[in-house]
């Protein structure tokens, strides 16, 4: 074990931090989770809208349309918003660095430079139009390509000083004003020249190029992988979920967006199964049955860590329970919090995609609701999806019992010596 724990800490995990650490990773996420209430306001707008009651589209009847029309103002513009998100974060980045590079400048700029790629035209009767397809899921990409270009255009500009120099004593509001024009012209200059003079069209070209790497992250396979790294990365102290998500979040962002969008269209099928929605509500569910586990414990540090543990676990804040048990580093508790939890992965996969018990996830839940509960919610309402979810809490429970014993055992027999050794 104390090979294992090497190896990992000093070969696996190094490169996949340094890489989780990139500038341009660590804002696509922090991107994503600043645009996560909007997509979590359009999955309850989806939910309200299409709730599997009898009769209930007859109360909804009459703002059914005002429903959807919330769903279409929000996710149908999860790109534009994420250019906007993104262009903020990595401006914040280099704005460490370099006070000139304001972040409202790249943030706007990342917005303009993105509609640039979407040319507008006149119609007979004189309306602008937009075409609006890829201003949904299908932009994602091509939002984060066009955002990094316009920022780090505008960057390299700003710190060679390639700006409007103003005598001292000039107000700071017009200072930062004059100083962001000419990066900011250059930013706007280049974006218009390769979408109108030599007619580059970014949004086709991306969803080309990512085509191939989206359909091979969508596979159970490579979500599987990813998952068991997180178990892996996480038993170690390293935040799994930073790190495998600073790589995943984009394509499971695709993933979901697309069964919404789906679902809103009344397709027939859902298209992704997998998503990180599905694993969150059905296999990495909660540590509360390793909390309820240590309550019920006839080791007095167990039990009380248990039941202060209770509470956070039921709204997955698992961190009590990772560090206080520990499970992080613990040789016992390796082979249930890797295998056990992938085996709830396998377990999860046979009865959604072999066995389709489980409907496909059609929406997203805010993260501290309750495993089985987000299930329900997330599915349109499925039973049987919340007591698949509730059935994992108690095959969880069984995994862990035996390996706890072990530990409990082995804190007992450290107990019974320290009295021995304070006795005498």
């Amino acid at each position: 074990m104390e090979k294992l724990t090497y190896f990992i800490e000093n070969v696996i995990a190094p490169p996949l931090i340094r890489i989780s650490e990139t500038r341009y990773l660590q804002a696509v996420q922090k991107a994503f989770l600043s645009i996560m209430p909007i997509l979590i306001f359009s999955s309850m707008m989806i939910l309200v809208a299409a709730l599997p009651i009898p009769g209930w589209n007859k109360v909804v009847g009459p703002i059914i349309g005002a429903l959807w029309g919330g769903v279409n103002s929000t996710l149908g513009f999860l790109a534009v918003v994420l250019t906007v998100s993104l262009g903020y974060h990595l401006g914040s980045y280099y704005e460490r660095d370099n006070r000139n590079v304001r972040p409202i400048s790249t943030a706007l700029l990342s917005f303009i430079s993105f509609m640039i790629f979407f040319p507008m035209f006149g119609t007979a009767d004189g309306i602008t139009v937009i075409a609006t397809g890829n201003f949904g899921a299908t932009g994602i990409f091509a939002a984060i390509f066009i955002t990094i270009m316009s920022v780090e255009v505008y960057r390299i500009l700003v710190e060679r000083n390639i700006t409007i120099k103003l005598p001292e004593g000039v107000p700071p509001m017009v200072m930062d004003a004059f100083t962001a024009l000419i990066p900011s012209s250059a930013v706007l200059l280049v974006s218009w020249l390769l979408s109108y003079v030599f007619k580059v069209d970014i949004p086709a070209i991306t969803n080309t190029l990512f085509t191939p790497l989206i359909a091979a992250g969508k596979g159970p396979l490579p979500q599987f992988l990813s998952f068991f790294l997180d178990r892996i990365l996480w038993f170690t102290g390293i935040h799994g979920s930073n790190v495998v998500g600073s790589v995943m979040t984009p394509i499971w962002a695709t993933m979901i967006a697309e069964n919404m969008e789906a679902f809103k269209s009344g397709a027939d099928v859902i298209p992704n199964l997998f998503t990180a929605e599905w694993t969150n509500y059905f296999v990495r569910i909660s540590v509360l049955p390793i909390a309820i586990l240590a309550a019920m414990s006839s080791v007095k540090r167990y039990q009380a860590l248990g039941k202060l543990s209770i509470a956070p676990a039921i709204f997955n804040i698992a961190e009590p329970i990772m560090f206080g048990l520990p499970i992080v580093l613990n040789p016992i508790l390796f082979v249930p919090w890797v295998f056990g939890f992938s085996f709830l992965w396998v377990w999860s996969y046979i009865f959604t995609a072999v066995i389709p018990l489980i409907p496909p996830i059609i929406m997203q839940v805010t993260w501290t609701i309750p495993s089985p509960i987000s299930a329900y919610l997330a599915t349109g309402g499925n039973i049987v999806a919340m007591l698949f979810s509730l059935l994992n809490y108690f095959i969880l429970a069984l995994i862990f019992y035996p390996f706890f014993k072990v530990l409990e055992k082995q804190e007992k027999a450290k107990e019974l010596e320290e009295m021995q050794e304070a006795s005498e």
